[in-house]
């Protein structure tokens, strides 16, 4: 509560004095804002994105959103809210997310249509006339499906002066924060933010899969996999502590995992379900990023290689971009997308080895079995898992033995 206090107080303290102009029409932000009121916009906007990376519990994010709404606000106060021209609006070459699902662009222009713009986006006025978008994709792709030819937009002149790592970050925690990125984004922008906290990590961007599972297996051989998930969440101190003494000598695998632990994000789920979307290929990246397929169905198309369809890659490039629009047309889901890849694989390639669902499951089934902690049950229900185990063993025997 002393940081929900804190904040608070800091809004009101850089929000003391300010003016109150009404709304405006304009086409370039005002120019009178002296320097110290920019840094102190600068100073306030930092605490608030700073707290909004330690907020854990659902309250306490919906708590941090409603500052953040009142910092626009008080954005508004100094600056004025502005209807800018849709057309004059250009995305970020920096934002983290590029994916925009069509579900969510028609939720969104619905949203616009029967409700009107709730509040401003956020816009960077540019030296030619034109606006860079700082906050507000979605409803940028949504504005002239609803009919709009304007939107209304706060400005955020002093970010002109921050590196482009920085503004990229505080965008990367917004979109995490409040509009859930794609993870195929999320894959890209967090390779992007470790280049730039470690620089000598450039040239092996496309080892980052192969270092983290290495690193993650040397973590999990050590008994320690649980402790690194508890780590997500502590504090930066608390983190670094915690991989000191691990005594890793995977020095580039520490400085990835330092990198995904500050982000708070899980780096065994991000190894296992985020960074093999690197290695799609970029056609489907292309499809992706028009349609916003999900991950699971990436991963599924993406098995339509040259070698597995038997064909050339021009070829299967057509069949990879063919079969994930119909995916996303006709809204299949995981499980009809998985069948399908199989019935075009073996269409393709008639002699080709499918996967077996049953005995993936299976093998599934064993795993979870082995993982069961037998000391926490009672000596009945042992014997009844015994007895349960020792019938299925006796079939197994028999199909075996061919009676």
């Amino acid at each position: 509560m002393a940081q929900k206090r804190n904040l608070t107080d800091l809004i009101r303290q850089n929000a003391s004095g300010l003016t109150s102009p009404s709304m405006t029409q304009a086409t370039a932000p005002t120019t009178d804002l002296n320097e110290e009121l920019n840094q102190r916009i600068q100073e306030l906007e930092r605490e608030v994105v700073e707290l909004r990376q330690q907020a854990n519990t659902e309250q306490e994010k919906e708590f941090l959103e409603q500052q953040i709404q009142d910092l626009t606000r008080k954005l508004a106060t100094v600056g004025g809210e502005h209807d800018i021209e849709i057309n004059l609006i250009d995305p970020d070459p920096n934002q983290p997310r590029t994916i925009f699902p069509r579900s969510l662009v028609e939720e969104r222009t619905e949203s616009l249509k029967r409700n009107g713009q709730i509040s401003p986006i956020i816009l960077i006025p540019q030296a030619n006339g034109r606006y860079r978008l700082f906050d507000g994709a979605v409803r940028r792709l949504s504005g002239p499906k609803a009919g709009l030819t304007t939107l209304r937009a706060v400005f955020l002149p002093h970010h002109e002066s921050l590196d482009d790592a920085t503004r990229f970050e505080q965008q990367f925690v917004t979109g995490k924060d409040t509009e859930k990125l794609h993870d195929l984004d999320v894959a890209n922008g967090l390779v992007r933010i470790i280049c730039s906290r470690h620089p000598h990590l450039k040239e092996k961007q496309i080892d980052f899969p192969k270092i983290l599972n290495n690193t993650i297996y040397q973590i999990r051989k050590a008994g320690k996999l649980k402790e690194l998930t508890k780590m997500v969440n502590k504090p930066t101190e608390e983190q670094r502590s915690w991989l000191d003494s691990l005594g890793l000598e995977l020095s580039e695998g520490i400085d990835i995992l330092e990198t995904l632990l500050d982000r708070q994000f899980n780096p065994a789920s991000i190894s296992a379900n985020v960074f093999p979307l690197l290695s799609v290929t970029d056609d489907l990246k292309a499809v992706v990023q028009e349609k916003g397929l999900s991950s699971g169905k990436i991963m599924a198309v993406n098995k339509l290689t040259a070698n597995a369809l038997n064909t050339d890659e021009s070829s299967a490039k057509q069949v990879r971009s063919q079969i994930a629009y119909r995916i996303a047309e006709e809204e299949l889901t995981e499980e009809e997308t998985n069948s399908l890849i199989r019935k075009t694989i073996q269409e393709y390639n008639p002699t080709a080895k499918q996967p077996d669902p049953i005995a993936e499951k299976s093998v599934k089934t064993v795993k979870q079995i082995q993982k069961i902690k037998l000391d926490g049950f009672k000596h009945d229900q042992l014997r009844s898992i015994r007895e349960s185990l020792q019938e299925r063993i006796r079939e197994i025997d028999r199909l075996l033995d061919g009676k």
